[in-house]
């Protein structure tokens, strides 16, 4: 397990954590959660080793792997199975060994390499790390191209596969999902949960924290506080503990204004002289409790829109994509009118931004038509916005070039509702942070009055308290909006229609997101199934004359099969209700207390073998299931 004591770290004079505690389980999945700027990406370099110590301890298990996202890619000329199969540092280093002992010729010793080459399951790992590529919404034909030729949010979806194919006990993931489109969100939410590592994750998507985490790390006020279950589990937990803290200290301080009182009128009289002192010492002895800070809270309003045409744009029969390739989206026929509240759904690449660009002109046709509304104004926050702000001017340039009459005063007041405020207005923006520049982009968007909002993943840079800020004023917005995001909580709470992007055609999507996320797990499971089928008719080979099928060996075989499924079935009715309980009785375990932290690293011992179990039992009862099926199928066409 891992285990922090005492800990106090800084950078340069800012405290990070102080006299922190913390005690971790093997197999958790811990959210790290804190406002930007508390020190959540500090405290997993700590983890790595790479910040110095101040003060006490971080006790990992010596035997344990870690792995965690690199920010760069530079290994540009592998690839990107190589490069993904360089993560599982042990299985590299072994291959290497390997290579180089074959140009020696030492049989013995390549003997042992090859033996420890299967031990970590070295004929696999091509297949596994496909598999992760996969997930993560590369092609086939993707893992043979270099490395070099993707583009950097591909490339940082490559460092992520390098890590998942790491086998590592505990695994460090730093805003995975802001290069992710939806598809592989819900896809590595899977993997994680399925996973036997230690995760230790930062998100900003609550959604993907409620779906994956166990546990809850909330850092703040430079402690390191533990909660059951995920992000809605800490904030019900938070805003308990929050009113209990507020309740306590009201009490105190009421008790501490008659002691004072006492004192002030009593201290001069020599016969209360002895009561005043005692009065006085009880004074010092009450402490307020430090008060839990909530995340700070950062506006995002928009403005009144300007009025709207009626319909804002139509695409008819509209071939959209790129000059001198195929088109992306063909023939698409639409129309966009005011009140219109639309998610986009759809793997990256299957032509979501194409579409968006198309809408708002900046994309021309390469067939079709499309129609403005007169009075048009549209507000487009692209996938790099930030990256078009100018880093060597100030917010009050900015708005300076958005309307060259504006005054300062004018400037300042309308740049304060987006807590820009003071020397900030004249600080350069290449010295913002990320979150900063994302809200100043919002800001110059806004200030435009637009009656159609276009927004390609917005949040990337923002923390939650802002995002849920930004959801907020979008909600207020009286203008159509269209929006393009892998953070589901967000497209849930301000759209109420979903089109999906897919194999070349924009259509109306039914359901929710969860129905979403099935849909594609049923689509991902049948790709899987039609490749094993596929794989398992190419490499047999094919018989001239069909042999005719013996029914009742078939029969025969169903009905063994058949006794394992109600075997495993019987296994899985006990395994589950005790999941469930050792889940409540961990819920339960207070971590301060010695014997609560003893009892629960047992209890956690025994969860995750039961969990291993279940999880191998449901895994042995589909394939059965589906085998079964196969045989039927046999039966039927006999």
């Amino acid at each position: 397990m891992i285990q922090i004591n005492n800990l106090s770290i800084a950078r340069g004079s800012k405290p990070i954590l102080t006299n922190a505690e913390l005690t971790l389980f093997p197999g958790e999945k811990v959210g790290l959660i804190g406002h930007n700027g508390a020190g959540k990406s500090s405290f997993l370099s700590a983890l790595l080793g790479e910040l110095h110590i101040d003060q006490g301890s971080i006790d990992l298990p010596k035997v344990w792997r870690l792995s965690w996202i690199d920010q760069e890619v530079t290994a540009n000329h592998l690839s990107v199975l190589d490069f993904a199969l360089e993560g599982d540092r042990a299985l590299h280093e072994v291959r290497q060994k390997i290579h180089a002992v074959e140009e020696s010729g030492d049989m013995e010793q390549l003997g042992h390499l090859y033996e420890e080459l299967e031990n970590l399951d070295g004929y696999t790992a091509e297949a596994r790390v496909a598999t992760i590529l996969h997930g993560l919404g590369f092609t086939t034909e993707d893992l043979q191209r270099k490395v070099g030729e993707f583009s950097g949010g591909w490339k940082m979806r490559l460092n992520l596969a390098k890590v998942l194919g790491s086998r590592a006990d505990l695994i460090l993931l730093d805003e995975p999902t802001n290069h992710l489109d939806i598809e592989a969100v819900v896809w590595l939410e899977q993997w994680i949960k399925q996973v036997n590592s230690t995760v230790i994750l930062v998100s900003h998507d609550r959604d993907f924290l409620d779906e994956v985490c166990t546990h809850t790390v909330h850092l703040n006020n430079e402690k390191l506080t533990k909660y059951t279950g995920g992000y809605s589990a800490f904030e019900r937990a938070f805003a308990e503990r929050a009113d209990q803290v507020n309740q306590a200290n009201k009490k105190a301080a009421g008790e501490m204004e008659k002691l004072q009182k006492f004192v002030d009128r009593f201290k001069a009289k020599a016969s209360k002289a002895k009561q005043a002192q005692s009065r006085v010492k009880r004074l010092e002895k009450i402490k307020l409790i430090e008060t839990l800070q909530v995340e700070p809270h950062v506006a995002i309003p928009f403005m009144e829109p300007h009025k709207s045409p009626d319909p804002l744009v139509v695409l008819n029969r509209s071939d959209c994509g790129y000059e001198g390739v195929a088109p992306i989206l063909k023939s698409i026929s639409l129309e966009l009118r005011p009140g219109d509240r639309i998610g986009l759904l759809g793997a990256n690449g299957n032509g979501k931004t194409t579409l968006v660009k198309t809408l708002v002109g900046e994309l021309n046709m390469l067939g079709g038509e499309r129609v403005e509304g007169k009075g048009l104004v549209y507000g487009y926050f692209a996938q790099d916005q930030i990256e078009s702000l100018d880093m060597n001017a100030t917010p009050l340039q900015h708005m300076s070039r958005l309307e060259r009459q504006i005054s300062e005063q004018k400037a300042r007041e309308f740049l304060a509702r987006y807590h820009f405020r003071d020397d900030k207005v004249r600080q350069l923006v290449g010295s913002f942070s990320g979150g900063e520049k994302s809200r100043l982009a919002l800001a110059l968007l806004a200030y435009k009055r637009p009656n159609l909002l276009l927004l390609d993943e917005p949040t990337n840079h923002l923390d939650i308290a802002t995002r849920q800020a930004l959801a907020s004023s979008l909600l207020e917005f009286e203008g159509a909006l269209i929006m393009v995001s892998h953070d589901r909580h967000l497209l849930e709470s301000i759209t109420d229609r979903f089109w999906r992007v897919h194999q070349g055609a924009v259509t109306e999507f039914d359901g929710d997101l969860d129905d979403y996320a099935e849909l594609l797990r049923k689509e991902t499971s049948e790709e899987s199934r039609n490749a094993k089928q596929n794989n398992n008719v190419n490499n047999k080979p094919v018989a001239i004359v069909a042999a005719p099928v013996d029914r009742q060996a078939v029969n025969q075989c169903i009905k063994q099969l058949s006794n394992q499924v109600k075997k495993l079935e019987k296994q899985i009715e006990i395994d589950q209700p005790k999941l469930t309980k050792l889940d409540e009785a961990l819920a339960k375990c207070d971590y301060s207390k010695p014997d609560d932290s003893k009892n629960a690293a047992e209890l956690h011992s025994e969860r995750n073998l039961i969990a291993t179990r279940l999880e191998n039992a449901e895994n042995e009862l589909l394939e059965l299931m589906v085998e079964i099926e196969q045989l039927e199928e046999s039966l039927k066409t006999a």
